[in-house]
C-alpha cells in the first residue's frame, strides 16, 4: 500500500485493498497504516461524511470508533485496537464504489491544499489536544444522528483535524478548531431539535 498522506491515498488504497461483494469495518482499517492514528482517524470520519454516513445507524458507528481511536491517542497507545464486534461490521462494496466517484474530486481539491506548515501544531502536546476534540465531536454524533446530514460538520471537523496530523499541515488543524466551534454552535442552536 502506498504511505498515506492525502485523501486520494485513502481511497486508493480502500479500493485496492478491498475485494468481494460485501466489505467489513476491519477489512477497511486494514488497508492503511495501523501505526499512524492520523489515518485511522480519517477513515471512520471520512466515511460519516459520505453518503455511507447516510446509512441509519452509521453515524453512531462511525463514532464509536472515532472515540475509541481518539482515546487511544490521548493515552499515548502505539497500536489501535478496535473490538471484534465492530471490526465485522459490514456494507457492500458498491455503495462503496459509489461513494469513492462522488468523494473524489472533492478529495483531490483538498490534496491540492495540503502542505507541511505550522507543523508545530501536529505535535505534542496539540496532537493530545485534537484527540479530545475529536472525542467530544465524535460524542455529538449520537445527538446529531437525529437530524440529516447533521454530523457532516464535526466529521468534517475531524476529518481536517486527521489530515493534519497525517500530512504535518498545521493550518488543516486550525481551520478543523474554528469547524468545531460551529459544530458545538450547531448543537446548541438545535438542541433539543
Amino acid at each position: 500500500m502506498s504511505s498515506l498522506n492525502t485523501l486520494t491515498d485513502l481511497l486508493d488504497d480502500v479500493e485496492e485493498g478491498t475485494s468481494g461483494d460485501r466489505i467489513t469495518v476491519g477489512e477497511l482499517l486494514d488497508t492503511i497504516d495501523s501505526r499512524s492514528y492520523g489515518p485511522i482517524l480519517l477513515l471512520p470520519a471520512f466515511i460519516a461524511l459520505s453518503p455511507i454516513g447516510a446509512i441509519p445507524g452509521m453515524s453512531i458507528v462511525t463514532g464509536t470508533i472515532i472515540i475509541m481511536f481518539a482515546a487511544q491517542l490521548l493515552f499515548g497507545m502505539r497500536h489501535p485496537w478496535l473490538p471484534k464486534f465492530i471490526e465485522n461490521i459490514e456494507f457492500s462494496r458498491e455503495k462503496m464504489d459509489k461513494t469513492s466517484d462522488v468523494m473524489r474530486p472533492w478529495a483531490k481539491w483538498v490534496d491540492s491544499a495540503l502542505y507541511k506548515r505550522l507543523t508545530f501544531l501536529t505535535q505534542r502536546p496539540f496532537d493530545s489536544i485534537v484527540a479530545g476534540i475529536c472525542i467530544l465531536l465524535a460524542l455529538l454524533f449520537y445527538p446529531l444522528a437525529l437530524l440529516p446530514w447533521a454530523v457532516a460538520i464535526p466529521s468534517g471537523a475531524i476529518v481536517l483535524f486527521s489530515l493534519g496530523l497525517t500530512s504535518r499541515d498545521g493550518l488543516f488543524v486550525l481551520v478543523g478548531f474554528l469547524l468545531t466551534l460551529t459544530s458545538f454552535a450547531l448543537l446548541v442552536i438545535y438542541w433539543p431539535f
